[in-house]
């Protein structure tokens, strides 16, 4: 049986630029039934495509012209520092370093600078795995769970 896997998946939004940051839960599967892990990845991702939809409609009435979104960055793994494990609905600095793996496979976190971002990393076996590339860039991003699907109120 395969375990639940957090994935966090930052979206940009085009033309404005802004990003949003998703943390969802995809659900345990058999790994020998191949309809069950199709299930549960589609059940993270309808959950992060409803997040996303979400965030578009509270945009609007600031940004009311048609925007398209893409993936930027994704981790399958635990992040660097404490704030991406708490509640959403807020607005966070995170630092992306991509990996070897490329595109949109990165190792991303909290940190009060890149220098520090970096000796969390070091730390972490799991994610030198992952086989990050520095620099790591900062990003600001909103920041939405998978908890947060109702009516948002973001600042």
């Amino acid at each position: 049986m395969g375990a639940p896997i957090t994935i966090f998946r930052l979206f940009r939004l085009q033309p404005c630029g802004r990003e949003l940051l998703v943390r969802v839960e995809r659900p345990a599967a058999s790994n020998a039934d191949q309809g069950a892990l199709d299930g549960a990845d589609r059940f993270a991702n309808v959950a992060a495509e409803g997040l996303l939809d979400q965030w578009q409609r509270h945009l609007r009435p600031a940004c009311a012209h048609p925007h398209t979104s893409s993936v930027v960055a994704e981790m399958q793994e635990d992040p660097v520092g404490d704030d991406l494990f708490g509640p959403g609905r807020r607005a966070l600095a995170v630092w992306v370093a991509q990996t070897e793996y490329g595109a949109p496979w990165t190792v991303l976190g909290t940190a009060a600078s890149e220098a520090e971002f970096w000796q969390q990393v070091r730390l972490d076996d799991d994610l030198l795995r992952l086989g990050p590339l520095a620099p790591a860039e900062p990003h600001e991003v909103d920041f939405l769970t998978d908890t947060d699907l109702s009516p948002l109120t973001l600042p």
